[in-house]
């Protein structure tokens, strides 16, 4: 072997310390952006692709069953005033999540399937409200001086429109809506009812002590619906709900009103599709009146979460957020109270899934979006571009290009 004389022993000792520290710390720093990502990141990032808002429209109209027409008359002082009844748009927003490649998506019933005498209830109202805006401009242009109060003609309109004497006619769509960045237009798919359990509570006396009310339920308020056409969408990964222990830790993914443009209006209308992550902890499992299983959560949970998934810190769902918990004010008014949420157990709806036979294997998008986060995590970032490319040359509109723009700027 021959030996290399260095011309500068002293200067190269430096230089080979300089060089060694740098690796450690380029190997330190690799190393602690892989595992010092917190949970909420990772499931915030990772889950979000797989989960989606969901919109459930319905349109619909009263008409007067004994004439078909569609007017509805007030007397008054001995002349009949006629107002035609109008054409009415209700909306009610939800969370859900996509649990397979070709569409399958899990939300509650309560957001796609609501109860027929509730929506009657909902027109009934809106449509009343409209009225009264009517007779309140035709009284004030024809200087009349009514003897009733608003709330007065406001109840009566409600009553007469539930009442037999009118029917409802009304055409509900399902609309699925993919997030993504606030800069990229949402997908808006159509879905079709695949399954429905519509939760129903109520009371009884106790045959045996009628001074005692039996609480009863029936329905699990879980709901499954199909969007077609696609076979490689986002997923999440199922979990065991069984296993979650009081104090470990929930993730939620959804998509809550309060935090779109309807409830802070500083925010845009694009905004309204970026979901929201919150975190918490399982407080207790509790029961329903069925005596079914319910888990019950400090994390922030709000009106546009139903339907949302729960993940646990390895990423799985394990929970569907359902019920808030509300206060009644001495007003009469009802609040919800934060930091008492409640959770379906994911089991629940796996039960459905099962007796669906809806394939659950991961897609390979999902597969890629796991593989693409794993990479930037690690600082791998010109593999995480490649994957999340990928991702983009099959679905442009997705979270694929925030996490590709991302890991070009490292």
């Amino acid at each position: 072997m021959e030996l290399v004389k260095l011309r500068n022993p002293a200067k190269m000792s430096w230089v080979i310390v300089f060089v060694f520290l740098a690796l450690i710390i380029v190997s330190t720093a690799v190393s602690a952006t892989s595992e010092n990502v917190s949970s909420e990141k990772r499931v915030g990032y990772m889950g979000r692709p797989g989960v989606v808002m969901i919109v459930t429209e319905m349109t619909g109209q009263f008409e007067n069953g004994n004439t078909g027409e569609t007017e509805i008359s007030l007397e008054y002082e001995g002349e009949e005033y006629v107002w035609p009844l109008p054409e009415l748009s209700l909306a009610s927003q939800g969370s859900g999540f996509v649990v397979s490649s070709s569409g399958y998506i899990v939300t509650n019933a309560h957001v796609v399937d609501m109860d027929e005498e509730m929506i009657e209830q909902y027109f009934a109202a809106t449509t009343a409200a409209d009225l009264v805006e009517k007779w309140k401009n035709y009284a004030t242009e024809n200087s009349i001086e009514a003897s009733f109060s608003e709330s007065d003609l406001l109840l009566y309109f409600y009553l007469t429109l539930l009442s037999d004497e009118y029917n409802l006619n009304y055409k509900k769509e399902i609309m699925v809506y993919f997030g993504g960045s606030s800069d990229n237009p949402p997908k808006r798919i159509s879905a079709d009812l695949r399954y429905s359990s519509p939760e129903q509570f109520w009371t009884s006396a106790d045959p045996s002590n009628p001074s005692k009310v039996i609480k009863h339920r029936s329905g699990k308020d879980l709901a499954v619906i199909k969007i077609s056409g696609y076979n490689n969408l986002p997923m999440v990964t199922l979990g065991n709900s069984d296993v979650m222990g009081i104090g470990e830790k929930v993730i939620v993914i959804g998509y809550p009103g309060v935090a779109g443009s309807s409830g802070l209006y500083v925010l845009s209308a694009e905004s309204d599709y970026v979901p929201t992550v919150t975190s918490g902890i399982v407080s207790a499992r509790k029961k329903l009146p069925d005596g079914s299983d319910i888990l019950q959560t400090d994390a922030a949970i709000y009106h546009g979460n139903s339907g949302g998934p729960a993940f646990n810190e390895a990423g799985e769902v394990i929970g569907i957020a359902t019920y808030a918990s509300v206060d009644q004010l001495d007003s009469g008014q009802a609040i919800n109270v934060q930091g008492f949420n409640f959770l379906i157990p994911i089991n629940e709806a796996k039960d459905i899934i099962r007796e669906l036979n809806i394939d659950t294997t991961p897609s390979p998008i999902t597969m890629s979006f796991e593989s693409g986060l794993e990479s930037y995590w690690n600082g791998q970032y010109p593999d995480a571009m490649s994957a999340f490319n990928s991702i983009q040359s099959v679905d442009p509109t997705n979270y694929a290009s925030e996490y590709y723009r991302m890991s070009a700027q490292m």
